[in-house]
C-alpha cells in the first residue's frame, strides 16, 4: 500500500499529479455514497478504521493519505 502522510487533503496526487485525490468514507455507505462513488468523488474504505486508517486517496492512481498532526 503507497500511504503517504500529509498535514491536510492534497490538492493534487504527489505521485500522478491528477486532481483526484478524495474523502475515503469508512462504515456503512449510503445510496448518496455510492452515487459518489460511482462518479469518482469518494472512496470507500471499509467498516474498520485505526489509527493507521488513510483519510484520502487518488482515484487515478490509488495512492493513500494519512493526516499527520
Amino acid at each position: 500500500m503507497n500511504l503517504i502522510k500529509v498535514t491536510s487533503k492534497p490538492r493534487k496526487c504527489h505521485k500522478c499529479g491528477k486532481t483526484t485525490v478524495v474523502k475515503i468514507l469508512y462504515g456503512m455507505p449510503t445510496e448518496e455514497a455510492f452515487k459518489l462513488l460511482e462518479q469518482e468523488k469518494l472512496v470507500i474504505g471499509g467498516c474498520c478504521i485505526t489509527e493507521k486508517s488513510p483519510d484520502w486517496a487518488c482515484t487515478n492512481c490509488k495512492v493513500e493519505y494519512i493526516k499527520v498532526k
